[in-house]
């Protein structure tokens, strides 16, 4: 091989995104297309029954935070899991049931090995976050 040829390729290669680069892309594109707007909507809706309730972005999470008057009822999470293939999106819950805060860990999933975040929906996000809100409101008078 032409030594010009391996150095031009080298330098055209350099432009190209690395696995970790599309993987952090992709991940960001789903909280953006996916996470976000299903926060948004429960957000919505539990502020039509008298909640505060604040959707928060960050770099590489995002966060609804429900207040019921001073008292925090929940604060739910979608961040970065790493696994063997790749980034999935998880969430982290933290909830007040009277006893004080309990912290939870949830893939959106039952098997994160075999499937691509592309498959997570705005209904497995909102399903997710429902199970958990299900749990704080449970110990509630």
């Amino acid at each position: 091989m032409d030594w010009r040829n391996e150095l031009n390729g080298i330098m055209n290669g350099r432009g190209r995104m690395t696995r970790a680069e599309q993987e952090n892309a992709q991940f960001e594109e789903f909280l953006t297309t996916i996470a976000v707007p299903a926060l948004q909507e429960i957000a919505e809706e539990l502020r039509k029954h008298n909640r505060d309730a604040q959707v928060r972005t960050a770099p590489a999470s995002v966060k609804l935070q429900v207040l019921s008057g001073e008292t925090e009822e929940i604060t739910f999470s979608v961040m970065k899991q790493y696994v063997q293939t790749g980034i999935l999106p998880k969430a982290e819950v933290r909830l007040n049931r009277g006893t004080g805060p309990l912290k939870y860990e949830s893939m959106f999933r039952d098997d994160p090995q075999n499937y691509p975040i592309s498959e997570v929906t705005k209904e497995d996000v909102i399903g997710c976050f429902l199970k958990f809100y299900r749990q704080a409101m449970s110990d509630r008078p």
